[in-house]
């Protein structure tokens, strides 16, 4: 990766709003596959889907056995 691109793909990161761990985790994977960290975050955050309430989580929709 050159200078320029490496230093996109930094830029790119700190831009996202992410947490560390992803940020970590979506370089590590652009490193591993050669694609730029955006492309890698765009994936994860594809891979993951929208984070909403877990069906069944609550308390009162346990069944009674």
């Amino acid at each position: 990766m050159s200078k320029k691109a490496k230093h996109k793909a930094i830029q790119a990161i700190i831009a996202l709003p992410l947490d560390d761990e992803v940020q970590t985790e979506a370089a590590y994977y652009a490193r591993l596959c050669g694609i730029t960290a955006e492309e890698a975050l765009r994936i994860i955050e594809a891979a993951n889907g929208p984070k909403g309430p877990v069906k069944g989580s609550h308390p009162g929709d346990r069944r009674q056995s």
